[in-house]
């Protein structure tokens, strides 16, 4: 008897235990899980302070500074506060503070946050032809989609059938992303000769209910960049060759200041797209390498003088690439330079005179609207084992907030138009 009790007793005890610590793991994974998330929430609160900081001291003094933007160093400065002690030390040395004597300085002991920060302006918005049809966005996004998918590297993105066995060419492709869109069951028609498009248009007849999983245009705005995917012709390899260079926040003209040097081929497919008329026929346009060389020139040229103070510093610089615009804070250009290098391996690059009326339907300059954040938080439970809370976020700097209780009348400006935890 005794031997059975102690035996149904060890099983007793032994389920207790395991229950036990279960319920003490799933105690501490849910205090790790929340302790991430707020250490993620400040990353985020911290993204915003530098935003606000960029709005109302660098940005009024860009025509001092330069296109000085605080999002290029906020990975540095975020880890100050987020980091580990070296981090933090780092910070405080830069500012000349020890950073001991700053209460609240750091996440604690095993947890860290970090943010990287960027901003869509200088992508090219595809919602600009969505919604009710406005011909001169609607055709101003065309003309752009259309030079961008023209190089013939691309050849093989357009010569091939997709999985539903369709052929798509590159004005098909180009028209289905603005038929997505908009509101009507029309097919896009572009302008012949600068000219609105006469006669009968046909209707959008893309076949998306042909597949296994039929479905309908959108019709509508895009929700997400991600919708794009369900756009005829847009394939796995399409999206991975443009999709780094769209968006669907923000304003429908390209910020060039935004502009990076992975981002050249829009620089590309903006010059191709506005030159002028009598330039239409120029070798530059049907020569990709020379007009790569262009474009990477002129992002170059705009680092180099602290970016374009305006669109005709733009149009300056693709007519003349080894030219020089006024640097910030000079009333005349900088002293000469040794142009940088083009990747063609020649320092002379050829420029192309554009139309100042088309290029301003495409591109402006000024400051940053639209930021996308991405805030990591995380928290060590043993050197194999960690939290993560990812928090993946846009914010728009002049969308009207409607949601706000805020009596700030400066809380109005601003407002989040996409925010995801994981």
């Amino acid at each position: 008897m005794v031997s059975v009790v102690i035996a149904v007793l060890g099983a007793v005890v032994a389920e207790f235990s395991y229950n036990a610590r279960v319920d003490l793991e799933a105690a501490a994974n849910g205090r790790d899980q929340l302790r991430a998330e707020y250490l993620a929430r400040s990353g985020i609160a911290l993204s915003r302070l530098l935003i606000k900081v960029q709005q109302s001291v660098m940005d009024p003094a860009r025509k001092l500074i330069g296109d000085a933007q605080i999002a290029d160093y906020a990975p540095y400065i975020i880890r100050g506060f987020g980091g580990d002690a070296d981090e933090r030390a780092g910070l405080g040395s830069l500012l000349g503070i020890d950073p001991a004597a700053l209460k609240g300085l750091g996440a604690g002991k095993g947890a860290t946050f970090d943010v990287q920060m960027t901003n869509e302006d200088g992508r090219l918005n595809l919602n600009c032809g969505g919604g009710f049809n406005d011909a001169a966005r609607q055709t101003a996004l065309y003309g752009v989609l259309s030079s961008l998918f023209w190089p013939p590297r691309y050849n093989r993105l357009f010569e091939s059938a997709d999985a539903n066995g369709q052929m798509n060419t590159r004005d098909d492709v180009a028209r289905a992303v603005l038929d997505w869109a908009d509101i009507d069951e029309t097919r896009f028609e572009p302008p012949v000769n600068g000219k609105p498009a006469t006669g009968g248009m046909g209707a959008e007849d893309y076949r998306y209910d042909s597949g296994k999983d039929p479905y309908r245009a959108h019709n509508h705005f895009y929700d997400s960049l991600e919708e794009l995917h369900m756009v005829r012709g847009i394939t796995e390899e399409a999206f991975g060759a443009f999709g780094e260079l769209f968006t669907v926040y923000g304003s429908c003209k390209i910020n060039i200041g935004a502009l990076r040097p992975e981002t050249w081929p829009i620089v590309a497919a903006i010059i191709r797209g506005t030159v002028k008329d009598d330039q239409k026929n120029s070798p530059m346009l049907v020569d990709e390498v020379l007009l790569a060389a262009l474009a990477q020139r002129v992002i170059a040229q705009a680092q180099l003088f602290g970016g374009f103070q305006s669109v005709a510093d733009f149009i300056k610089i693709v007519g003349d690439p080894n030219a020089q615009v006024a640097a910030p804070g000079m009333a005349g250009g900088p002293e000469p330079a040794t142009p940088p290098p083009s990747s063609s391996g020649s320092s002379s690059v050829t420029g192309i005179a554009l139309d100042p009326t088309k290029v301003n339907q495409v591109i402006t300059t000024g400051a940053r609207r639209v930021y996308r954040l991405d805030a990591v938080g995380t928290v060590d439970r043993t050197k194999q084992r960690k939290v993560q809370v990812h928090i993946r976020a846009v914010w728009d700097t002049t969308h009207f907030n409607q949601n706000t209780t805020s009596g700030d009348a400066n809380d109005r400006q601003g407002t989040w138009v996409y925010y995801r935890l994981d």
